[in-house]
């Protein structure tokens, strides 16, 4: 099932999703002191993020936090993660490719799980073509 917005598109998924947030929002039970991330969303380049990324822009706008959409495939997801970390997003969102599955986003390397310090999620690809 899909939803229309004006010009967005949601699945039924995303809109049990907002109807859920906005629900908790309204009984007022999402947790005590819950950060909410905002940001600026950039492409990553190389997109797969598996060697150095390019920084976000130089900070002109009124938030200053860039949160970077990376390609999966070609390396191990925490590479990609540090990979955003280390080049200045706060956040990382990983995408699948040709793909709807959701997967989760594990480490084998202990190492480099604790250099990590931004939060990452994974989606599938609809939802990244969507953002």
């Amino acid at each position: 099932m899909l939803l229309s917005i004006g010009m967005l598109m949601l699945s039924a998924t995303q809109v049990y999703t907002i109807l859920t947030v906005q629900l908790f929002a309204f009984f007022n039970l999402l947790p005590v002191g819950a950060d909410i991330l905002a940001g600026f969303l950039i492409n990553s380049k190389p997109e797969n993020a598996c060697e150095p990324i390019m920084p976000p822009p130089v900070k002109d706008n009124s938030s200053g936090t860039f949160i970077v959409l990376i390609r999966r495939l070609d390396c191990n997801f925490d590479i990609k993660v540090l990979n955003a970390q280390r080049a200045g997003y706060k956040a990382a969102i990983v995408h699948n490719v040709d793909s709807e599955d959701l997967i989760s986003m594990g480490s084998n390397d202990i190492d480099v799980l604790k250099k990590i310090d931004i939060p990452s999620v994974f989606i599938g690809e609809s939802s990244a073509n969507s953002l």
